[in-house]
């Protein structure tokens, strides 16, 4: 599950930032965030927005976790670093960080989908992506619209500094 992954990675940065501790792999991602001036400090106030969208999630039990929020996913480098040290981070799949260096950057795919926003899957049904908590090939669309408007009313606030995002989960062949 990439929650936990994220959150490990998270809480090891934490202490190397702490000082006495190696950084953590992806070792790109760790050294973003030095260069970007990160503190201890803000990196604990990063970790609680991440076990909020976590525990929001886990509550619903929808199988995609929601995308990490902007204000996360820009200290991570997620926007600006390389695909791949983002997807390994994030815990994509293999066969899709592939598709995606292969130029599929958007969803392409037909029938009726929910997937964690600004996710790529290689295929409607891609089972690592399943796995990985990424995509509901056999979504309730209702259920995943409750955890975004539950994270809005916990995460509203925070600013947003990607253009792109649109929310937590984008949805496709499912309607309005």
């Amino acid at each position: 599950m990439s929650f936990d992954t994220i959150l490990s990675f998270m809480k090891k940065a934490l202490k190397a930032l702490e000082g006495g501790h190696e950084p953590p792999e992806p070792v790109e991602v760790f050294e973003f965030m030095v260069v970007r001036g990160t503190t201890p400090g803000q990196l604990e106030a990063l970790i609680e927005v991440v076990e909020v969208e976590h525990e929001v999630w886990s509550e619903h039990g929808v199988r995609a976790r929601p995308a990490l929020h902007p204000f996360v996913s820009e200290r991570l480098g997620v926007y600006t670093l390389d695909p791949e040290i983002v997807g390994r981070l994030l815990g994509y799949p293999e066969c899709c960080v592939r598709y995606f260096l292969d130029g599929h950057v958007r969803y392409d795919h037909e029938g009726p989908a929910v997937v964690t926003e600004g996710f790529v899957p290689c295929s409607r049904t891609c089972e690592g992506a399943v796995r990985a908590r990424l995509l509901d090939p056999e979504p309730d669309v209702e259920a995943y619209r409750e955890v975004e408007r539950e994270l809005e009313g916990e995460l509203g606030d925070l600013p947003r500094y990607h253009t792109e995002y649109r929310g937590y989960y984008e949805y496709h062949g499912v309607g309005p």
